[in-house]
């Protein structure tokens, strides 16, 4: 067992599950700042949602590479590279979709 992967994936999921839940957003210094106007404007539940789950997914990779650590180095990096091509998806996909703008 690698412990360190292990807390850092439970940092990771608890983390995205409070994101997705929206405990988190409120906390943000951009979001602190942000007017009311711009803030009415994001469907911040949503976004919320979608960031807390990709963050969520990092931590269950995290978790499942503290757990099953023996010869698990190839998969691991093979997953994290997957991870971080989808949330740079994602976040190409927030920034040109409409779904989390009110209107």
């Amino acid at each position: 067992m690698k412990y360190f992967c292990i807390i850092l994936g439970a940092a990771f999921f608890i983390f995205g599950l409070l994101f997705a839940c929206g405990k988190i957003h409120t906390h943000l210094q951009l979001w602190k700042h942000m007017s009311v106007e711009e803030k009415e404007k994001i469907k911040i539940h949503s976004l919320c949602l979608n960031i807390g789950e990709v963050i969520m997914l990092n931590g269950i990779i995290f978790l499942l590479r503290g757990i099953f650590s023996e010869g698990s180095s190839g998969w691991f990096t093979i997953t994290i590279v997957a991870w971080m091509i989808v949330a740079g998806f994602d976040v190409w996909f927030i920034s040109k979709s409409k779904k989390y703008i009110n209107r």
